[in-house]
């Protein structure tokens, strides 16, 4: 797993953990050949970024999806037509 360099390595993050958490954490490590920074750091931004990608997500149900993409088909209603074309109030 590569974790690409955004720039200089100048941060850092200390974590305390049990000695059997740690010994674990040394164990995987080593089954893939990586650091212990290497294969944690791997491992947070891999989690970091499925939990990004997730809270941003928006799910539907197959009906709620059905449902949105009637009304997105459905004309547009002249009411908010007309407050398109209005000056903002905050534009004053």
């Amino acid at each position: 797993m590569a974790t690409a360099s955004l720039g200089p390595k100048t941060s850092r993050i200390d974590m305390r953990m049990s000695d059997e958490q740690k010994r674990q954490i040394e164990e995987a490590a080593a089954l893939n050949g990586l650091s212990v920074s290497q294969w944690s750091l791997g491992q947070l931004l891999a989690s970091a970024r499925e939990q990004i990608l997730a809270s941003n997500a928006v799910r539907l149900s197959t009906e709620a999806f059905d449902e949105f993409a009637r009304l997105l088909d459905e004309p547009v209603d002249p009411t908010f037509v007309a407050l398109l074309s209005e000056e903002p109030a905050w534009g004053e």
